[in-house]
């Protein structure tokens, strides 16, 4: 009969406890750190995302040679959080709702962005856009606008048909106005006038008038 081997007796190590400190100061990733065994040098854990700033009460786990900030336990200063993600930062919520409130000032910079949604709805007071060039590619629009105001140098259009409806006025102030019609010209209105101060010519190779 084959003997049963005893098992051996696993080695163990003393592990340290965490330790509570004070940071003094940081520089390139690194804290200076202030505890009751004296000044420590660490640097943040992968998983404390949140930058350390002077005078945090942070907690410690020192492994081997190395020291690290497991995590910021209290803030003496109101300074805003930031978030350190050097290697880049995903979010999974699973395909639950995510709600971000905010009653200050909300700002997004980046080299590009990108947002992919089967709806968007966008609700604000006041709006505004700036940039050198925007292009636009839908399939249909609607506008519902009260009062539009357009200000700028030129405007350039080319469609295949345009269609417009006026209840009331449509009224034109140009310098210089000219029109140019490939195939037939209509107009049809119950009054019509056509006034200038000095010159009138119609010129065609035929012409009706009654």
């Amino acid at each position: 009969m084959a003997s049963l081997t005893q098992p051996k007796d696993i080695e163990t190590t003393a592990v340290a406890l965490p330790t509570e400190g004070y940071v003094q100061g940081g520089k390139d990733n690194y804290w200076l750190v202030t505890t009751n065994q004296g000044l420590v040098r660490a640097c943040q854990a992968y998983s404390c995302l949140v930058q350390p700033v002077l005078g945090d009460k942070v907690l410690l786990q020192k492994v081997e040679k190395n020291t690290y900030i497991l995590a910021i336990l209290e803030r003496q200063q109101a300074l805003p959080m930031h978030i350190n993600a050097r290697q880049g930062l995903s979010f999974d919520l699973g395909g639950q709702d995510c709600e971000w409130k905010n009653t200050g000032h909300w700002q997004l910079q980046a080299e590009a962005a990108k947002i992919l949604t089967q709806h968007a709805e966008l609700t604000t007071h006041t709006g505004k856009v700036t940039g050198k060039q925007l292009t636009q590619r839908w399939q249909q629009v609607r506008n519902l606008i009260e009062d539009f105001w357009h200000s700028g140098q030129t405007l350039w259009q080319q469609v295949r048909q345009s269609i417009s409806k006026i209840d009331e006025v449509e009224q034109k102030d140009s310098g210089h106005y000219i029109q140019r019609v490939k195939g037939s010209m209509t107009l049809n209105s119950e009054q019509a006038s056509i006034t200038s101060n000095k010159d009138l010519r119609i010129d065609a190779e035929r012409i009706h008038m009654g």
